[in-house]
């Protein structure tokens, strides 16, 4: 939502010697963004989503022909099927990955991940084949790995990893030269960075109780299959979640470390282990709260994957034919459905948010040209109740706190300052739900979101239900000079007049009832609207009672003259003949001011819905 805008505004030459507003240097990925907005007719969502889920799965892929080249029985001289399947499987469904394949804006992991593994793919290639084209390919891809995402760096340390595992397990008749290449390489990279790249915002200084904690986050990351029961003994047992979690990683760390060395597979266990330290050492040194920021896994992921594929092949190594496949089929599933299970309720949780979001694209569509819509309470931040991991944000974040409401819209729609959001916690309604959540947009009192609807033309509401968030809308603030002339419906107090009331019955059932009012004196007591549906023999069915725009607008924050369009609904009745009772009342005293014209104060609005 903030590079998308920057990225149109700038030229070629800003985008490979500038850093972008979030002071990263990763023009590759830019560039790319560019050329498919090219290809494509513009960077729209849809179309920047399939970039990130495209190359994930290419790097799934190539993760998979890692383990294919790697993970090798010592009694052959070729790849087993299994372990590449697994390793794919297991990195497809990494659940710390959760964060990035929807973020668009986090489509540099995904890319440096699948140019990092065909680095090492191709260098193993030259090295097996002695040829100078794989080679030339690799060292091509290992200096383009880096402007892509600053991780791209290790790819050079991870071929000399890959160089010193294949000389262990002899995997070529020597040791070669050729790394030397790479480290000159990685030299002139960083020379590079260190000259286009100066911002150090994103390196914080940590305590030994941040080493501690990212430490945990990463050992979770490691040991994800059996992570979930450390959440289980820390909600039983009631225990700290990061010693929850060292109890269920410890036992599994031996495991995999077991599994891994059986019958000669000590290579590759070192070719993961190493992968896994190299990617998460510098988050884990430099980043404060890598917990809230899992996309810092996704690299490392790549290790998890070959680590545990490993380890399961090793203790299938005993079985053969059909059992190997079948119980390597039910090991994949025992690792893989806690994690599909977090990768599923997150994207419920982005389908919740998502409503809104589009909601709130289509009203300023529609508002276009007119003053911009007011969009109150957004989610910025959606959180399950029940946990599956001890450590990290479980939640998801649909609208960054950076980002305002204007480049919300204007990358869905295109449109510019069509849109402000505020947060205004005071008319939230709880409901039960199986989510917590925090509010978008700068908080707000009374007399803030007074001024933002007065500037504003449609005002809406987010209501938070359980399997939904839907924008209401609440009204206009000010729509002086929208009613003709003439006597108005009804006068309260001589203050406050009803100049005009109309519904519609809507598909579901809710009647929607649009009234505009005007107040021609101060309003200085605390004074509400009460709403009430009846049917025909009188009896009280629904109510719509409170402040106008949803209880977001009290008449004493109104200027004289000002007219306002509000907006209620009602609960769904069926087919039929109603009236809705409309009046005013004091909130100290519960009296209702009197309606000329009208004896108890309400004024009757005959309702027909067929």
């Amino acid at each position: 939502l903030i590079q998308v805008p920057w990225l149109e505004s700038i030229s070629w030459r800003e985008l490979w010697l500038g850093s972008s507003p979030y002071s990263y240097y990763r023009p590759l990925w830019l560039t790319l963004w560019r050329v498919w907005g090219f290809v494509s007719g513009g960077l729209h969502p849809l179309g920047l989503h399939f970039l990130n889920l495209a190359v994930h799965f290419v790097a799934a892929w190539l993760t998979g022909l890692l383990a294919a080249a790697w993970i090798r029985s010592p009694s052959t001289s070729e790849g087993d099927a299994i372990p590449a399947c697994l390793a794919a499987a297991l990195f497809t469904v990494f659940p710390f990955s959760r964060q990035v394949v929807p973020w668009i804006s986090s489509f540099s992991y995904p890319l440096v991940t699948a140019l990092t593994l065909s680095v090492v793919l191709a260098y193993d290639r030259a090295r097996g084949r002695e040829s100078r084209s794989w080679l030339a390919l690799s060292l091509a891809l290992a200096g383009l790995a880096p402007l892509a995402h600053e991780t791209g760096i290790l790819a050079p340390v991870l071929v000399l990893l890959a160089e010193v595992a294949g000389g262990i397990q002899r995997r070529w008749p020597r040791l070669s030269w050729w790394p030397v290449l790479y480290l000159v390489l990685l030299g002139a990279e960083l020379a590079l960075r260190y000259v286009v790249w100066e911002s150090d915002a994103f390196v914080h200084k940590l305590v030994p109780a941040d080493l501690y904690r990212n430490a945990g986050y990463l050992i979770q990351g490691l040991v994800f299959p059996t992570a979930p029961l450390g959440q289980l003994a820390s909600a039983w047992a009631g225990l700290d979640p990061v010693l929850a979690l060292w109890l269920a990683a410890l036992p599994a760390l031996g495991l995999l470390i077991w599994g891994g060395l059986r019958r000669g597979r000590r290579v590759n266990l070192i070719l993961s282990l190493g992968w896994f330290a190299l990617a998460a050492l510098p988050p884990l040194v430099t980043r404060k709260g890598i917990e809230e920021s899992p996309r810092f896994l996704y690299v490392a992921a790549v290790g998890v994957a070959l680590a545990w594929a490993a380890a399961m092949d090793g203790w299938l190594s005993r079985s053969s034919g059909r059992v190997k496949k079948l119980t390597g089929a039910a090991l994949l599933i025992l690792a893989c459905v806690p994690a599909a299970t977090f990768i599923r309720s997150g994207m419920e949780l982005y389908r919740i948010g998502g409503e809104s979001i589009r909601g709130a694209a289509a009203a300023a569509t529609r508002a276009h040209r007119t003053r911009p819509i007011l969009v109150v309470n957004l989610p910025m931040r959606l959180m399950p109740r029940n946990r599956i991991y001890p450590l990290g944000l479980e939640g998801v974040t649909p609208l960054p706190p950076l980002v305002t409401a204007d480049e919300l819209i204007y990358v869905q729609t295109g449109i510019h300052t069509a849109a402000e959001a505020v947060a205004f916690g005071i008319v939230v309604q709880d409901a039960p739900l199986d989510y917590d959540y925090r509010l978008f947009g700068r908080s707000v009192g009374w007399e803030e979101l007074a001024d933002a609807i007065r500037r504003s033309g449609v005002v809406y509401l987010a209501r938070y239900e359980p399997e939904h968030i839907r924008l209401v809308e609440a009204g206009s603030g000010d729509v002086t000079g929208a009613i003709p002339p003439g006597e108005p419906l009804a006068r309260f107090e001589d203050r406050v007049a009803l100049l005009d009331a109309t519904h519609a019955c809507e598909e579901d059932g809710r009647i929607r009832l649009t009234t505009y009012w005007q107040v021609e004196a101060a309003v200085e007591t605390d004074t509400t609207v009460f709403a009430h549906l009846t049917g025909p023999d009188g009896a009280l069915l629904a109510q719509a009672d409170g402040y106008p725009l949803l209880g977001m607008l009290p008449f004493w924050l109104w200027e004289p003259g000002q007219v306002v369009r509000d907006v209620r609904y009602f609960a769904p009745v069926t087919a039929g003949e109603y009236t809705v009772k409309l009046g005013m009342w004091e909130l100290a005293t519960g009296e209702h001011w009197p309606a000329t014209g009208y004896r108890d104060g309400a004024v009757p609005l005959a309702i027909s819905c067929p």
